[in-house]
């Protein structure tokens, strides 16, 4: 745990959670107006929650608050699970699991809502890398979010991080997935659609500027 750049003011930061006086613990958002007049939103999607709460942050978080504080008015951060910090090996024994991923899909529905009909102007940063285990559960509910995303794609943009710094060479990682902000130099350079194949599943697709042109 670190503390929050000194310009947050942490009486601004809210979150949505359930669970965390119990082993088992869940947040399924987290927060913070960045200024009094709010216009423009970063909605940041990664994989769970860390531990961040209202008086503490952490490395990932800072990195994230320090982008938005240049560039939006508004940040709020999602996950594609919402269990804060599990082991890599206990997605699968978590109880009531599937209870709070519906409660975390209907906490991105409800605030993506809110936003679109407010007339925010709306940025979403995926940035869910791959978990290490349970990667069945994770695939699932990431399908949610794309869902969630593709239904109200005319009211947000969509981005991910660059895996390289050759800006000619951007590609999803293992083809599918957005590169976790932890793992990668942070700039949100990617510009990504959501399609859906002829099986139903939802996939992420880089948009090719020069063919949009």
């Amino acid at each position: 745990m670190v503390a929050y750049p000194d310009y947050i003011d942490i009486r601004k930061i809210g979150i949505n959670r359930t669970g965390l006086t119990t082993e088992e613990k869940f947040r399924y958002s987290l927060t913070i107006d960045l200024k009094e007049e709010i216009k423009n939103v970063l909605v940041v999607i990664m994989m769970n929650p860390s531990h961040a709460n209202e008086v503490s942050s952490d490395k990932t978080v800072n990195t994230v608050i320090d982008y938005a504080y240049n560039h939006y008015d508004k940040l709020i951060i999602f996950n594609a699970l919402p269990i804060v910090d599990p082991s890599n090996d206990n997605f699968d024994n978590i109880k009531n699991l599937d209870f709070h991923c519906k409660k975390n899909v209907e906490a991105i529905n409800t605030e993506l809502d809110y936003l679109i009909k407010n007339n925010f102007i709306i940025h979403v940063l995926l940035a869910t890398g791959i978990p290490k285990s349970s990667k069945k559960i994770f695939d699932q509910e990431l399908q949610n979010v794309y869902k969630i995303l593709l239904d109200n794609i005319e009211n947000i943009t969509i981005n991910s991080v660059s895996h390289t710094i050759n800006k000619q060479k951007k590609k999803l990682r293992d083809g599918e997935y957005t590169y976790h902000i932890s793992r990668k130099k942070f700039q949100p350079d990617v510009d990504l659609i959501i399609e859906i194949d002829n099986i139903g599943k939802y996939l992420l697709k880089i948009v090719d500027k020069k063919s949009t042109q």
